[in-house]
């Protein structure tokens, strides 16, 4: 399954870098894809994945990190 959010706060290579961290500690998600110039982060995921936790977790990171629907 995949799942495209956005998160408007997303600037730099290291943003990237912690959003794939963060995802790679859920064992549901198998690629984590973040795209700088459209802010959007591509998931790949089994079926049980939780969302909202995944959520949850990159909010955490700070301010910049709102997770919102991609449109």
């Amino acid at each position: 399954m995949q799942t495209t959010v956005s998160i408007p706060g997303i600037h730099c290579a290291a943003c990237a870098t912690l959003i794939k961290d963060v995802s790679s500690e859920f064992s549901q998600i198998q690629k984590a894809d973040v795209d700088i110039e459209t802010k959007q982060v591509t998931l790949e995921h089994g079926e049980d994945f939780d969302l909202s936790k995944w959520t949850e977790e990159i909010e955490t990171l700070g301010d910049t990190y709102k997770v919102q629907s991609a449109s």
